[in-house]
């Protein structure tokens, strides 16, 4: 794409920051109308925007335009994003959300790990458009379906408060502010050190590319192990103590790659178990938050989608800086000290079944 623009290469990760940045700023604004409106609307809606904007994304004449339809597709997933996961709190029981977040979250992982192969794929071997165009009809299908076929959830027969007003009862329950701090730690640690594990591969442990890709092939399963194991978990562990183990094992996993990085074979095993932690963790807090606040679920899931964003750009931002500074392991250490913060949060701070609340 930047080559087609004529743009540096450096001035495509701007594609990734408009949307992120679109993405958390609408995230933040949307979550009162969620209650308001209900579930379907919101999904349908960030649905119909996203298709929208990936099928200008395809037909920019330029890289401004470009820019613009990539905004629009953050705001498109911006509606649609946390509402999914609020859907699952409105429709489900708790006895049954946790794997029901856990399957959700396994379509999730699957899509990080198949969809740059395919993407590469699709673009070696036809263009970088068709992407866009199958995202597109894809997007479209699914607002299909959801407008045919989702029940509605939410608060629609109620007099739901003013956004100000359910923004201020949110932010005054701590149970809410401390999940909110958990999500972004957890997200700072495990994807803002993801984002720099192909360069300590390389340049750090000076493993070839073929080695570095089959660790991630391995990374990408031990995900989407870790994601189903905690479905299953969830329904047999109490969330909050669950939550403190897997955080225990992703600091302990972060600890070990320092620890085991003058062997390939073991430092592939601590990022599998980092990739299998880190997956699990995440399922189990987004079914946790789902149960803090049923009458504000959708101002709470997209606030913590907000934070789950900023954690991950900041992360990525800050352990940048760790590792120019210093290096991987010093960035691994920190993540492991906030993982380990991320555990007494939840064992001492936190209490289980806020479903009412």
């Amino acid at each position: 794409m930047t080559a087609r623009f004529h743009v540096a290469v450096g001035s495509g990760g701007y594609m990734v920051s408009f949307y992120s940045l679109f993405y958390v700023l609408l995230t933040f604004a949307l979550g009162p109308l969620s209650d308001r409106i209900g579930r379907k609307r919101m999904i349908f809606t960030g649905m119909m925007i996203f298709s929208a904007a990936s099928l200008a994304t395809a037909l920019a004449p330029n890289f401004p335009i470009i820019l613009i339809a990539r905004s629009a597709t953050g705001i498109g997933a911006a509606f649609a994003a946390p509402n999914i996961w609020a859907f699952i709190g409105d429709y489900f029981g708790p006895r049954i959300r946790g794997k029901v977040t856990a399957a959700v979250a396994s379509a999730l992982s699957l899509g990080l790990v198949i969809g740059v192969p395919i993407g590469t794929a699709v673009e070696q071997v036809a263009s970088w458009k068709i992407c866009f165009y199958l995202l597109a009809a894809l997007a479209f299908l699914l607002a299909f379906l959801i407008f045919a076929f989702l029940p509605q959830s939410g608060n629609t027969q109620q007099a739901a408060p003013a956004a100000k007003k359910g923004y201020r009862d949110v932010l005054l329950q701590p149970q809410v502010l401390y999940s909110f701090l958990a999500t972004f730690m957890v997200n700072f640690s495990n994807f803002g050190l993801y984002t720099f594990l192909g360069y300590w591969l390389k340049s750090q442990m000076h493993l070839s590319s073929a080695i570095s890709g089959f660790i991630f092939l391995l990374a990408g399963v031990g995900n989407l192990t870790g994601v189903f194991l905690s479905g299953i978990l969830s329904g047999k562990i109490a969330p909050r103590k669950l939550v403190a183990f897997l955080s225990l094992i992703l600091a302990a996993a972060f600890l070990l790659l320092p620890v085991w990085r003058w062997n390939a074979a073991l430092t592939a095993a601590a990022i599998i178990l980092w990739m299998m932690a880190g997956g699990a963790v995440f399922s189990v807090i987004q079914a946790f938050v789902t149960q803090i606040s049923a009458k504000a679920r959708g101002t709470v899931l997209a606030m913590n989608n907000g934070f789950m964003w900023m954690g991950t750009a900041l992360g990525s931002a800050m352990l940048s800086l760790m590792i120019d500074r210093w290096n991987f392991s010093v960035a691994a250490v920190v993540c492991a000290c906030l993982t380990g913060v991320v555990a007494t949060i939840f064992l001492f701070r936190l209490k289980d079944n806020q479903e009412e609340r």
